[in-house]
């Protein structure tokens, strides 16, 4: 696969990191239910964030090191080569901490920054609703003003990890305008407030990741709106670059683990011509995905900010990432029929079912197309 070429410094940083984790090796079972996956990935994020290898892209003054993106692709890059399990903490990571970090008072970043870090705190993402998935600026859950900040009365669909997060970062609409974006404000939301109510979906792959959020006049302080008030559209749309860039990676680079166990399994178990160049094409199109990636990357290390050229990564990744699970299914689908059971074939059957969602997940790709005609290359609406 390709990697990065980087400066000196960067490779430097690699060199630790590599060092650190030769010393402090991840866990290498598989959780049996979320009880363990949470507390798993609890303990790995806070041993990473006591040796300083989480967020190193955050100013040192919030816990992370001043670097760059190109610098948080190597960690990222790192953590895969050893198969460490996925973070618990990151959308908190990736999503709500930079935005605090750009958008945030003094105060919010001191009391919330840290706890994200070390996964003390758990955060979800509250956008999506019934009637407003791919049409954000649709939603209809309000925040009426009270006397110390908001009561907030709506629902929520889709939201991953809701029913152990402790926080949610939450558009809602505060006033109404002549257009469906304005009067919408960034709220930071205590899961354990009183009209609160999840609901976990069991999915197809069988999971419950999840939720259906019912809000019932759920109190957020003052304290807790990020920006001014009616400012959460460019805020929410802000979040939605860095999950773009930032989370798409790491998935891309854990969606080649997957890949590379595919080649190791071909190596040995096949000669059939189809499937050999089906997996030709497959490590062809990650590699390209990767090398889009690293473009986007080096240009923000060299003072960019992500935008909406984010939707061509997360467009490619996700529809590559099916295509990758379809062909470890097709590769299994002799034994299955046959009744053979293996853990690596339920691994494949649960990948692929667990894929079909990707491309309706953080927008579907049908928006992602519309967001790269639109604002990348400038087509008429």
């Amino acid at each position: 696969m390709l990697r990065l070429e980087v400066s000196e410094q960067s490779e430097t940083l690699r060199r630790e990191f590599k060092k650190w984790l030769a010393s402090n090796q991840p866990p290498q079972e598989a959780p049996r239910s979320l009880e363990e996956f949470i507390d798993m990935g609890r303990k790995w994020q806070l041993r990473l964030a006591s040796g300083g290898w989480l967020a190193v892209h955050w100013p040192e003054l919030y816990g992370g090191r001043g670097l760059t993106l190109v610098e948080e692709a190597i960690i990222q890059e790192e953590l895969v080569r050893v198969q460490g399990p996925q973070l618990l903490g990151l959308f908190g990571i990736t999503m709500v901490g930079p935005v605090l970090i750009e958008h945030g008072t003094e105060e919010q970043k001191k009391r919330f920054l840290r706890d994200i870090l070390s996964a003390e705190k758990i955060w979800c993402q509250g956008f999506s609703e019934p009637g407003a998935g791919s049409d954000l600026a649709a939603i209809k859950t309000r925040a009426e003003r009270s006397k110390d900040g908001y009561l907030v009365t709506g629902q929520k669909i889709w939201t991953s990890f809701a029913h152990v997060a402790d926080y949610c970062f939450i558009l809602c609409r505060t006033s109404t305008g002549s257009k469906k974006h304005e009067g919408l404000s960034y709220l930071l939301l205590d899961m354990k407030e009183k009209g609160i109510t999840t609901r976990p979906l069991k999915q197809i792959s069988g999971d419950e990741e999840f939720n259906e959020v019912f809000l019932d006049g759920a109190f957020v302080p003052h304290d807790n709106l990020v920006g001014s008030e009616g400012q959460g559209w460019s805020i929410a749309i802000s979040t939605l670059m860095y999950e773009r860039v930032i989370l798409t990676f790491a998935r891309q680079l854990q969606s080649e683990v997957a890949l590379r166990r595919l080649m190791s399994r071909f190596k040995a178990d096949t000669n059939d011509a189809h499937l050999r160049t089906r997996l030709a094409a497959e490590i062809v199109t990650s590699a390209a995905v990767r090398a889009l990636a690293y473009t986007h990357l080096c240009s923000y290390a060299n003072g960019g900010s992500p935008g909406p050229e984010g939707s061509l990564d997360k467009l490619f990744w996700s529809e590559s990432f099916q295509s990758i699970a379809k062909l470890g299914l097709e590769f299994i689908a002799e034994r299955v029929c046959q009744g053979e059971e293996s853990s690596e074939n339920n691994e494949d059957i649960h990948r692929y079912l667990y894929s079909r969602g990707r491309t309706i997940a953080a927008g579907t790709s049908e928006i992602q197309r519309n967001i790269i005609a639109e604002r990348i290359l400038g087509l008429p609406r």
